[in-house]
C-alpha cells in the first residue's frame, strides 16, 4: 500500500515526518546488510559476515565510494570483473561475481563475495527488492524527449508539501534506473524516476523494478529509429510504462500527441490528460511569450482556472510544466499552491538554460540532447523573440535517427532559415544536410557553415559572437557542444544573477 493516499500520512504535511520515518526505518539504504543482498539476489555468499552493513551500490569503480558494494557487470564494451582489485583498494566493502569469475588466491576472508548467476540481474533484483519494502508513492516518467524537465518541474511543485526523491542525472535504463532506486530513503514521501529506452521490453522491465503507481507519458517522436522500424514502433514501446501500472494505477498523458492519445484512450485505469486540446483534464490556453524568461497561460483543472506563468519561454516547458500540474493535483495540493510554485520553476543543466554575457550576447544553453521536433520547437520560440540583433543557430548532429537521418536534418535546416536564422553553424555528420537545407531555404552561403569536428566550430563561434547575438546551441551528447558552452564562459565573461 502506498501511504500516500493514506490519510494519516496526507496529515504528515501539517505535522513533521518524524511518524514516517520510524513506519519504514527498516528499508533505510545504510542499513542493508550482506544477509539481505544475498536473499534478494538468489547468490551465494562465498567470504565475508552476513552481518556486514553496506552503505551504497556501485557499478563503476570510477565513482566507488568506501563502503559500497560493487557490482561486477559484464556489458557489450567492458568487464566489471576487470575492475575487482581497483574496487577494493577503494574502499568496497566487497564485490558481487558470476559464476564465470575464478577467485584469486589470497582474497580477503573480510570482504564480501557474492556469487550470482548473473550481476545484472542480481541488480535489479536487489533494486526490485528494495523498491518493495520502500512504503512511498513512485511515480515513473517516460516519453521521447522533455523526461528530465518534466521530471524536475514535478519535484519542483511537489516539494512545496511533500519531501520528493527524483531519480539523479540520466540514471533512467537498465543500469541507472537501480542505482538510482538505492537513493531512496525513508523519509522520501514520493519518488520520480525517468524511464528511457533503446529496444522493445525495457521499459516493462524497468517497471518490474521499480513498481510505479503513476505513470507520466509526455511524447513520441522519431528519436529512437536506428533501434525501431517506425515511429509506430517507438509508440509501442512507451505504451508498456500504460502496461506496467498496477490495478489502481493512474496514467497521466499528452492528449495533443496523436500516439500518445491513442495510449490513454486505451488504458483501462483511472487517467489524467494535460495538453493545450480544449478537452484536456489539465489544460493551458491562451499562451503569451512575453520575453526569454516568461510565459503566461491561462490554466485550467479540476473545473478551475487561474491566470498563470513560468520563467521559461516557450509552449514547450509550459507542456512539461502540466504534468506537475496533473500530480499537484492528484496528490492534493491546491490550484493555487501549484500556480505559485509554478512561478519558481528552474530547468536542469543544458536544458534551455539562458545565460547572458557581460559582452551583451544571450546564449541558450540545450546542448545535453536534441532531436528534430526539439529543435524546430526551441527555433520556433526563440528565434521570433525580439531584441537581438543575429539570430545564430549552433546545430549538432541528432545522433539515432536511422535511415531518416540525412532528410530530418535537411528540414530542420529549411526550417532553421525560415524562422530567421541569420547564422547557422552545423556540426559533424548528418549536420552537412542541416547545413544544406538551410541554404536551400534562402540563406546566404556565408552565413552557413558545417564542421566535421567540435574544436574548429568552438573556435569559430567564439570567435564570432558579437554584441546583441542571441544563440541557440543544441545537439546530440555525443557531438559534445557543451563545450562550446565552457568555452564560451571561459573566454567571455558570464553574467551572474
Amino acid at each position: 500500500m502506498s501511504y500516500i493516499n493514506n490519510r494519516t500520512v496526507h496529515d504528515l504535511r501539517h505535522g513533521g515526518a518524524g511518524l514516517l520515518s520510524a513506519i519504514l526505518a527498516d528499508v533505510v539504504m545504510a542499513k542493508m546488510r550482506a544477509e539481505q543482498v544475498e536473499s534478494s539476489t538468489g547468490g551465494a555468499l562465498i567470504s565475508g559476515s552476513r552481518d556486514t552493513i553496506i552503505s551504497g551500490v556501485s557499478i563503476d569503480s570510477r565513482t566507488l565510494h568506501p563502503g559500497d558494494l560493487f557490482f561486477a557487470i559484464r556489458g557489450a564494451h567492458n568487464d566489471g570483473h576487470r575492475y575487482i582489485e581497483l574496487a577494493l583498494s577503494k574502499g568496497a566493502l566487497g564485490v558481487v561475481v558470476d559464476r564465470r569469475y575464478e577467485v584469486p588466491q589470497g582474497f580477503s576472508a573480510e570482504k564480501i563475495l557474492l556469487r550470482v548467476e548473473d550481476t545484472h540481474k542480481a541488480l535489479k533484483d536487489l533494486a526490485s527488492d528494495i523498491r518493495r519494502q520502500w512504503k512511498g508513492s513512485l511515480v515513473a516518467i517516460s516519453g521521447s524527449m522533455g523526461k528530465t524537465t518534466a521530471k524536475e518541474f514535478a519535484a519542483q511543485v511537489l516539494q512545496t508539501e511533500y519531501s520528493v526523491y527524483r531519480s539523479p542525472g540520466n540514471y533512467n535504463n537498465l543500469f541507472g534506473l537501480p542505482l538510482a532506486i538505492f537513493g531512496l530513503s525513508p523519509d522520501d514521501h514520493i519518488g520520480i524516476f525517468e524511464m528511457a529506452m533503446s529496444a522493445p521490453g525495457e521499459i516493462a522491465e524497468m517497471c518490474r523494478i521499480a513498481g510505479p503507481a503513476i505513470g507520466i507519458i509526455t511524447n513520441v517522436a522519431p528519436v529512437h529509429l536506428a533501434f525501431f522500424s517506425s515511429i509506430e514502433e517507438i509508440a509501442k514501446a512507451k505504451a508498456e510504462l500504460a502496461d506496467g501500472l498496477p490495478p489502481g494505477g493512474i496514467l497521466i498523458y499528452n492528449l495533443d500527441d496523436p500516439r500518445v492519445r491513442g495510449i490513454g484512450n486505451r488504458f483501462p485505469g483511472d487517467k489524467i490528460s494535460f495538453g493545450l486540446a480544449a478537452d484536456a483534464a489539465v489544460r493551458a490556453f491562451d499562451l503569451e511569450v512575453t520575453g526569454l524568461q516568461e510565459t503566461r497561460f491561462q490554466l485550467s483543472c479540476s473545473g478551475m482556472t487561474r491566470r498563470a506563468a513560468i520563467p521559461l519561454a516557450g509552449a514547450h516547458f509550459v507542456m512539461n510544466a502540466l504534468p506537475a500540474v496533473a500530480l499537484g493535483s492528484h496528490y492534493h495540493l491546491s490550484l493555487e499552491q501549484i500556480v505559485e510554485s509554478l512561478r519558481f520553476l528552474h530547468q536542469a543543466p543544458s536544458r534551455g538554460q539562458i545565460l547572458r554575457f557581460r559582452e551583451g550576447f544571450t546564449v541558450i544553453d540545450d546542448s545535453y540532447n536534441s532531436n528534430p521536433q526539439a529543435l524546430m520547437s526551441m527555433l520556433k520560440t526563440f528565434f521570433k523573440l525580439p531584441g537581438c540583433q543575429r539570430r545564430i543557430l549552433v546545430a549538432g548532429e541528432m545522433l539515432e535517427l536511422g535511415n531518416t537521418s540525412e532528410s530530418l536534418h535537411y528540414e530542420c535546416g529549411r526550417f532553421a532559415a525560415k524562422c530567421g536564422a541569420d547564422i547557422v553553424v552545423a556540426v559533424q555528420g548528418a549536420a552537412r544536410e542541416l547545413a544544406r537545407g538551410a541554404v536551400d531555404a534562402g540563406l546566404p552561403k556565408s552565413q552557413v557553415h558545417f564542421f566535421t569536428e567540435i574544436n574548429p566550430a568552438i573556435d569559430f563561434v567564439t570567435r564570432n559572437v558579437q554584441t546583441g547575438d542571441l544563440l541557440l546551441v543544441k545537439g546530440s551528447r555525443g557531438v559534445q557542444l557543451e563545450r562550446v558552452i565552457q568555452t564560451l564562459r571561459s573566454d567571455h565573461g558570464e553574467q551572474i544573477h
